[in-house]
């Protein structure tokens, strides 16, 4: 009998500020896993925090282990190859955003990309797995941010979709960073996409490397990942328009 077994984890790349401080960009990253899949994902992770030599009981994080372009670098190969996976990326450019919509109110900004991020996966779901699949979608709990409200909006706007399958969801909630180790991959993924959109460093460079070597994994990227695999807002061209970007003749354009 066929396994139609799904687990998405999430996790939120750049902060909700609008500030000359803040992040220029806010977005999720998904990574949705099948039975072997998931376990795949568990031992490539277990096997950076060796790699990495980070201790028992502490979280991995990109933010903390990942700090040099090596680390980053080894991290991008070891998930490039893992099989039973797929990604999904979600993110707003702040900078082209109406400063009156969405975004002038830091709740109502994460609702709204975790509801992209939602149909997301609820759609990779379904096309990956078939109508009759399972789904738990864990989202990383975020500090300051009550989740209970967020948790009744996104059953609230995917049930008056009749285009989104989320009878297939079993368990949505949110959950701790350490509660499950593919959260520690979700959060690596998450740090992917800030390489590539989030100048950095002595000359403000971004660095696609990582994104462009975990490329496959991105959902529809065989064909076009934007925006069913990677989606920006508030206009899907946004980030084709990235030199990096690696379909030249992408229709989004």
């Amino acid at each position: 009998m066929a396994d139609h077994r799904l687990w998405a984890y999430i996790d939120e790349t750049g902060d909700r500020g609008i500030g000359p401080r803040s992040s220029p960009i806010f977005g999720m990253a998904a990574v949705i896993a099948d039975t072997s899949g998931a376990a795949n994902l568990r031992a490539a992770v277990n096997q950076l925090r060796a790699d990495f030599k980070v201790p028992d009981g502490r979280v991995m994080s990109w933010k903390e282990h990942t700090k040099n372009h090596d680390r980053r670098r080894h991290a991008a190969s070891a998930l490039a190859t893992i099989k039973g996976i797929k990604v999904c990326y979600v993110y707003a450019q702040k900078s082209a955003l109406d400063p009156t919509s969405y975004v002038r109110d830091i709740a109502l900004f994460y609702n709204y990309v975790a509801m992209k991020t939602y149909t997301s996966i609820l759609w990779a779901a379904r096309n990956w797995k078939g109508n009759d699949c399972q789904l738990w979608t864990r989202f990383g709990h975020v500090r300051a941010h009550d989740h209970r409200p967020t948790k009744r909006y996104l059953e609230r706007m995917a049930r008056q979709n009749p285009r989104l399958p989320d009878d297939i969801e079993q368990g949505l909630r949110w959950v701790g960073a350490g509660d499950y180790v593919e959260s520690q991959a979700a959060d690596l993924f998450g740090g992917f996409l800030k390489a590539a959109l989030w100048p950095s460093g002595e000359f403000d460079l971004v660095e696609p490397a990582y994104l462009r070597t975990i490329w496959p994994l991105i959902r529809n990227s065989d064909s076009c990942a934007v925006p069913l695999g990677l989606m920006s807002m508030p206009e899907n061209k946004i980030v084709t328009t990235h030199d990096w970007f690696p379909c030249a003749n992408c229709p989004q354009r």
